[in-house]
């Protein structure tokens, strides 16, 4: 495995951005956060080095962007940046807009998804250096409720084989290495390591996203690491199911995004919801010493506050040593949703204190430890 963490100055920032946190229904939303956002948090934990980008590219805007290659490969070269990975998730309007169970559609079933899927192969391979591999982060098939035959698991694999035949053929004409990594969520049809994906080759790799690990009370501590492709450092909500934990939740049920939530006892899952308001209505009748976690994307810089505790605790020292080889990004998208209270007004500072703390992790993972 590369090693993507180093120390010498005049190597790239070890970690990116996912871009998934600003608009990008159009080029022009996109365009506006590479020159305004970009450069304010590039100068804050990036001055001298180069930067790499996470892009989120919903369809429209990707469609845009096929024609700006160019434009953007010069703003790139100006501005100390490099493009390294695509988000390919979201297809619609992921900001702004009430999202909920949309934001899984097109499914892998629909053409759709695997033509989306293909433009962004051609976008990022296009503007990838020589010699990197790229990632592109895509549904865990759809979600759960969608599903609704065997036939939709048989024409998902056949659009998902012909994506992954793509990588192989824009590798073999241009070099450039695209690998599709699946990004599992709770109450999606594909779970991390589904066996229904093994025999896709190496151009299908997984992506794994803490938060929804997390959420799943998925354990970090085994993991096979040589099928992630991706890393989406992020972290959930944490609590005890009491009513103070409860009310302190509560502002946390916004309209916009899906926040599905689960409760635990001993590691093991005892409730399960598709969001946060269905939860809260039917959390009372769960024992009190249940841990209760919904998916709800927390800056990591953000420790938790009274009875809400943050799952970065999770991501130890063990993981990072794990996790610094591959490709990792701060995946925070919830900026424009975050109680005030919470004070992280200013994006591009509170997008930098993520960027810091997550560098910090993975560079004081490669420390040998101290002897005793």
């Amino acid at each position: 495995m590369i090693d993507h963490v180093r120390d010498d100055p005049v190597n790239p920032f070890p970690l990116s951005f996912c871009l998934n946190a600003c608009d990008a229904a159009t080029w022009n939303a996109v365009q506006e956060t590479l020159d305004t956002l970009i450069p304010a948090v590039k100068a804050l934990v990036a001055p001298h080095r180069p930067f790499p980008l996470s892009l989120h590219l919903g369809n429209r805007a990707l469609r845009e962007a096929l024609s700006r290659a160019d434009e953007l490969r010069k703003w790139l070269e100006t501005h100390g940046c490099f493009l390294a990975a695509l988000n390919a998730f979201p297809y619609g309007r992921f900001q702004n807009v009430r999202v909920k169970t949309n934001v899984y559609r097109p499914n892998w079933t629909d053409p759709d998804r695997l033509a989306y899927t293909r433009r962004a192969i051609a976008f990022l391979s296009a503007l990838l250096r020589e010699g990197q591999t790229g990632t592109i982060t895509t549904v865990p098939g759809g979600w759960g409720e969608d599903w609704i035959s065997p036939e939709d698991d048989r024409e998902a694999l056949k659009n998902l084989r012909k994506a992954a035949a793509y990588c192989r053929e824009v590798k073999f004409a241009t070099g450039r290495h695209i690998r599709l990594a699946i990004e599992p969520e709770p109450g999606c049809v594909w779970a991390l390591f589904d066996r229904r994906l093994d025999r896709l080759g190496p151009e299908v790799c997984w992506c794994l996203d803490t938060c929804h690990a997390a959420v799943e009370f998925q354990c970090l501590d085994d993991l096979d690491w040589k099928r992630i492709g991706r890393v989406q450092l992020a972290a959930a909500i944490e609590c005890d199911n009491t009513s103070a934990a409860r009310a302190a939740l509560a502002p946390f049920a916004e309209p916009r995004f899906l926040h599905q939530t689960r409760a635990a006892l001993d590691g093991k899952v005892i409730g399960a919801w598709p969001d946060l308001a269905p939860a809260l209505s039917e959390l009372p009748r769960f024992p009190k010493n249940a841990v209760v976690r919904t998916h709800y994307h927390v800056p990591l810089t953000w420790k938790g506050a009274g009875p809400l505790r943050s799952t970065r605790v999770h991501l130890n020292p063990a993981f990072f040593r794990q996790a610094r080889r591959v490709f990792c990004e701060v995946e925070t998208y919830t900026y424009s949703v975050l109680p005030s209270h919470m004070g992280y007004d200013v994006v591009s500072q509170a997008i930098a204190g993520e960027l810091k703390w997550a560098a910090a992790a993975l560079q004081a993972a490669a420390r040998p430890p101290r002897r005793t």
